[in-house]
């Protein structure tokens, strides 16, 4: 069977395509960037997962109460749990049914 391929044309065999490598630098950028500012990204998702709240006397009970300025973030809180901890299994219940032949 003849190829319709001409020897010596196109990239040659194992190299690399133009956009893979800019993907390949883009990613390592990211990851760079990352690493450099890990410290203040983790602080942040912590921040974030809290909410920003400030605390105040309650006149009526005398309690120490917070007062959300900015609701926690639960998906943020959620991320970083399943990071850290690894994600939750889910319990599925299993039902048995049985068959039963019967005779007429």
């Amino acid at each position: 069977m003849e190829t319709t391929k001409k020897k010596g044309r196109g990239r040659p065999k194992g190299s690399k395509a133009k956009h893979t490598i800019k993907a390949e630098e883009a990613r390592r950028y990211v990851i760079d960037r990352v690493v450099t500012e890990l410290e203040d990204i983790t602080t942040a998702q912590i921040e974030a997962s809290k909410g920003l709240y400030v605390e105040q006397l309650d006149k009526k009970t005398g309690e120490v109460i917070r007062v959300y300025r900015e609701k926690p973030d639960l998906k943020a809180g959620e991320y970083l749990l399943n990071q850290g901890i690894g994600k939750a299994k889910e319990n599925v219940e299993i039902a048995q049914v049985k068959k039963l032949s019967i005779d007429f």
